[in-house]
């Protein structure tokens, strides 16, 4: 009886001691083991005892327990060992921005409110067309060919790999909406919602685990956009090789500390282009470029993220391209840019910010008037 009493407290002990051990591990840890998330955030620093005045810091402690919740041992590590524990068990992402779909397909959250159904009232879509309408005629008037292109959002080409809990997508919705008013009103554009629809049984149209079409969604529309302008260019939708070269934006969310790559459809048959000036990245506000053997004429697009994968293909088939990505629109650039063709691009669930577009006060008195 002694002995079983013993070999319980020792029981006792040892998983008292263990438990401590383990949360010991991380706060002790700092002093030789440091670890991050890849965030897109400064972090906490360490606070000090006193304020730039040389009083007190009152928020010492406040402070303290920030930075340790932000820099303790192995946070990465069990991070990441919580999110790939949600994502591969249990089927939930460990950041409310990602739905987790059927068959390993991730859709933005943000996306939600489009696919159940229509958020903006009548008078709201008739604000938003109206002010399209302003901006065609007063293009057109500039003598250059304009087109708008709505980019669906991914659950709106393939709903049948969000969860069965989202219902079906709703068909009536803010971008069926506009695009009845700008078909009402006679606003040229580029029904890209239809293409895609369309084109998806053919060749598969968006990334998987990323918010954005893929190469082969791009230049499907991009085969639309030319059709619409006029142009004789088009792009083959097959000869592509399969890379694993794309870091996926919505996996990044999930598992920020992974180097995770996603097959992406490479082309080789585009045209050489350069850039001017100095090109950063693909999402920089502003980028340039010319091409020797162009087709003789220059386009001004206003584009999203979405616009990335236009980049090299419009690269190529344009003497000159102009790529702005800053908001609100500011027609004034084109005013002051030399080119044929203005387009503007913009994702289903942002599509609110057609209605921003900076006009000249005096636009509508232009436009009446000339």
């Amino acid at each position: 009886m002694r002995h079983n009493r013993e070999t319980k407290q020792i029981g006792t002990w040892f998983y008292v001691i263990l438990f401590w051990a383990v949360c010991l591990i991380p706060s002790v840890g700092m002093l030789f083991y440091h670890s991050e998330l890849a965030e897109n955030r400064e972090l906490a620093g360490v606070p000090s005892f006193r304020t730039e005045d040389g009083g007190w810091n009152h928020d010492y402690f406040a402070g303290l327990q920030t930075y340790v919740s932000e820099h303790f041992a192995f946070r990465g590590e069990l991070v990441a060992a919580d999110s790939l524990i949600k994502y591969q068990l249990l089927g939930t992402p460990c950041d409310d921005q990602v739905i987790i779909g059927r068959d390993g397909w991730l859709f933005f959250s943000e996306t939600l409110v489009d696919y159940a159904g229509v958020t903006l009232s009548d008078d709201e879509i008739d604000r938003i067309a109206k002010r399209m309408l302003e901006v065609s005629e007063y293009v057109q008037k500039q003598g250059k060919q304009l087109l708008f292109v709505i980019v669906p959002n991914k659950n709106s080409i393939y709903p049948e790999y969000m969860p069965a809990r989202f219902g079906d997508r709703a068909e009536s919705r803010n971008l069926t909406m506009l695009q009845e008013r700008m078909s009402s009103l006679g606003i040229p554009y580029v029904d890209a919602y239809q293409i895609l629809l369309n084109g998806k049984d053919e060749e598969e149209l968006y990334l998987h685990e990323d918010t954005h079409w893929n190469n082969t969604g791009a230049r499907l529309v991009l085969n639309g956009i030319y059709a619409a302008y006029g142009l004789e260019e088009r792009y083959s939708l097959t000869g592509y090789q399969i890379e694993e070269n794309h870091r996926p934006d919505l996996y990044a969310i999930l598992f920020p500390e992974q180097e995770h790559f996603e097959a992406q459809h490479v082309y080789s048959d585009g045209k050489e282009y350069s850039y001017i000036g100095r090109m950063h990245s693909v999402d920089d506000m502003k980028i340039r470029t010319t091409a020797q053997d162009g087709n003789g004429t220059s386009i001004l697009v206003y584009r999203d993220s979405f616009g990335r994968a236009l980049i090299p293909y419009m690269g190529g088939t344009f003497d000159s391209v102009t790529f702005n990505r800053s908001t609100p629109y500011d027609l004034s650039i084109m005013e002051s840019t030399d080119c044929d063709y203005v387009l503007f691009e913009i994702v289903e669930r942002n599509l609110q910010d057609l209605g921003q577009i900076c006009l000249d006060e005096n636009i509508s008195e232009k436009n009446n008037g000339q």
